[in-house]
């Protein structure tokens, strides 16, 4: 596999509010480095100082691997640390990936672990 995916990519994941029905996102500047089948994205610098480092490895058009975030301290989440697992599907002109996260947090209901999930999506830059 060519070096087809370094550069720069635009991340966005969506989670279950906890403010509102529905879903919200969080989006990320990304910097990716390719070494034959594996790709590792890393967020740059931001405004709100979270973090976010993605490793995948390619099966011809799907991507599969980890994710781990530290979120922003002066955000809702104050500077939580998670991570998780997720699979995408690479777009036939490999300019996007589409597909699936999953990851732990805490139910702020019962105060539990619980695992959630969520779209992501990649798209170059």
């Amino acid at each position: 596999m060519a070096d087809e995916f370094s550069g720069t990519w635009q991340f966005c994941y969506w989670y279950p509010s906890n403010n509102h029905d529905g879903e919200d996102p969080s989006e990320y500047k990304m910097t990716a480095h390719q070494q034959d089948d594996e790709l590792v994205l890393e967020s740059l610098p931001n405004d709100s100082n979270a973090y976010m480092l993605v490793r995948l490895k390619f099966d011809g058009d799907l991507a599969t691997g980890t994710w781990h975030e530290t979120t922003s301290s002066t955000g809702e989440f104050k500077g939580m640390l998670y991570s998780g697992a997720g699979q995408l599907l690479v777009s036939k002109d490999k300019q996007s990936m589409t597909g699936k996260w999953a990851g732990v947090g805490l139910d702020r209901e019962t105060n539990e672990a619980k695992i959630y999930s969520g779209r992501w999506e990649i798209k170059r830059a």
